[in-house]
C-alpha cells in the first residue's frame, strides 16, 4: 500500500466507523426511550457491554437526546460529515436550551462543522449559543459559579492530578501567580523544568511550609505486604482512594501512614474469613469488606466501597452478618437488588452472581487485596451471556 492508499483507507474506515456509531446511537436512543421509566434499565447494557453504569447511563442519555432533539446531527454522523465526538459536543452545548433554540444552534453549527476541527467547532458553538440564548447564558454562568469544586484523579506510576473548577478570572489570576512563582523559584544548578517547578509551587502553597508540615491533619491509609515492607520483594501496595502504588512509594509512606492490619492468604493475597452475629457490621468487618471488594459489587459499578451500604446477600437473620454474606452496594444498586427483577447471590465470599431480568448471567469475582503475588490469578470478571 502506498501513501495515497493508506490515506484513502484511513478516510474510508472513519466514515464506516461514523456510520456504525450512528446506528448504535439510534439503537441506544430507542432502548432509552422504551425503558425510560425503568430506573434499572442501564444495568443490563452495562453488564452486557462491560461498561460502567455511569458510562452506560451517559451514553443512553446522550443517544436519546441526539435521536429526539438533534436528528440533523445524527444524520451528519451517519453520512460521515462529523464524528461522534463532534456530535457529543453539539449535544452538550444544546442540552440546556429549548427544543427550538437547540434546533437553531444545531443547524448553524453544522453548516461549518464538517470542515472544522472539534476545537474550532466548540468555540464557534459557544458563540452561537450565547447569541441564541443570552439570558440563559447569564443564568448558567451564575449556576456554574455556585457549583465550583475541587477533586483528585488517579494517574499511573504513583502520580495523581489535582483539579479545581472556578470562575475564569480567578483561575487566570491563580495560574499567573503560580507561573510567576515558578519562574522565580529557579536557582543556580536547579535542573527542574518550568512545569516541574509549577507543580512544586502548587504543592508548597497547599502544604503551607517548605518541610511539607501542614496544620491540617489527614489520615492516609496504605496496605502493603510485610515482605515488601522488609524489602524482600517488590509487590505493589494499595493506597486508599488512589489504587496500586509502587513498592518504593509504599515503603516511603510507611513511616507516616495510618496502618490497618489485614490478615491475608499468603498464597493468593485474598482476605481471610471474618464473621459476626449482629445485624450491623462492626468497624473491623466494615474495613475488611472495604478492603476486599474495593467497589460496589454490582457488575459494571465503580462506586467506592467506603461510600456504599454493606448489603446482606441473604437477608438478616436468615443470612449472617459475615464476609460470605455481605457486599458493598451503592444506593442505586442496593435498590436494584431489592426493587427489580435482578437476582443477586454470593456463591463464595466476594464472588457475586448477577442474573438480569432477561436471564443473562454475569459473574463478578474478587481481586486479591494486594495483586502481584506469584500465583495464577483468577480472571477478575467473567461474563456468561447464557439464559437460565
Amino acid at each position: 500500500m502506498n501513501i495515497e492508499g493508506a490515506l484513502d483507507t484511513i478516510q474510508h474506515c472513519q466514515k464506516q466507523i461514523d456510520y456504525w456509531q450512528a446506528q448504535q446511537v439510534r439503537a441506544l436512543g430507542e432502548y432509552a426511550e422504551l425503558t425510560w421509566q425503568d430506573e434499572f434499565a442501564s444495568s443490563e447494557i452495562a453488564a452486557m457491554m462491560h461498561w460502567t453504569r455511569n458510562w452506560t447511563e451517559d451514553r443512553m442519555m446522550v443517544s436519546r437526546d441526539l435521536v429526539s432533539r438533534l436528528p440533523l446531527t445524527v444524520d451528519a454522523l451517519e453520512k460521515g460529515e462529523i464524528d461522534l465526538y463532534k456530535a457529543q459536543i453539539i449535544h452538550t452545548q444544546t442540552l440546556p436550551l429549548s427544543a427550538e433554540q437547540a434546533a437553531e444552534v444545531e443547524q448553524r453549527v453544522l453548516t461549518k462543522a464538517p470542515e472544522q476541527t472539534s476545537v474550532q467547532m466548540r468555540r464557534r458553538g459557544r458563540r452561537i449559543v450565547m447569541s441564541v440564548d443570552p439570558d440563559g447564558t447569564r443564568e448558567r454562568a451564575e449556576a456554574k459559579k455556585a457549583a465550583r469544586a475541587a477533586g483528585m484523579e488517579s494517574l499511573e506510576d504513583d502520580m495523581a492530578k489535582l483539579w479545581v473548577t472556578m470562575p475564569a478570572d480567578k483561575a487566570m489570576v491563580s495560574w499567573l501567580r503560580v507561573d510567576k512563582l515558578a519562574r522565580a523559584a529557579k536557582f543556580p544548578g536547579d535542573t527542574r523544568t518550568l512545569n516541574q517547578r509549577r507543580a512544586d509551587v502548587v504543592a508548597d502553597l497547599l502544604l503551607a511550609t517548605p518541610d511539607n508540615a501542614s496544620p491540617v491533619k489527614v489520615e492516609l491509609l496504605v496496605t502493603v505486604s510485610a515482605t515488601t515492607l522488609m524489602g524482600l520483594d517488590e509487590h505493589p501496595g494499595e493506597m486508599d482512594g488512589y489504587g496500586p502504588i509502587s513498592a518504593d512509594l509504599a515503603r516511603e509512606l510507611a513511616g507516616d501512614a495510618t496502618w490497618r492490619r489485614l490478615l491475608t492468604d499468603p498464597a493468593s493475597g485474598a482476605l481471610l474469613d471474618v464473621g459476626t452475629s449482629t445485624y450491623r457490621p462492626p468497624a473491623h468487618l466494615r474495613r475488611f469488606m472495604w478492603a476486599r471488594d474495593k467497589t460496589c459489587t454490582q457488575y459494571g459499578c465503580t462506586a467506592k466501597a467506603t461510600r456504599c451500604d454493606l448489603d446482606h446477600t441473604v437477608p438478616f437473620p436468615e443470612g449472617p452478618t459475615a464476609d460470605h454474606n455481605l457486599g458493598p452496594r451503592c444506593g442505586h444498586d442496593h435498590r436494584l437488588k431489592h426493587e427489580s427483577a435482578w437476582q443477586i447471590t454470593q456463591p463464595s465470599p466476594g464472588t457475586f452472581r448477577c442474573v438480569s431480568p432477561t436471564g443473562r448471567v454475569y459473574i463478578r469475582e474478587p481481586e486479591p487485596v494486594l495483586p502481584g503475588f506469584n500465583y495464577e490469578p483468577r480472571e477478575r470478571m467473567k461474563r456468561r451471556a447464557t439464559a437460565r
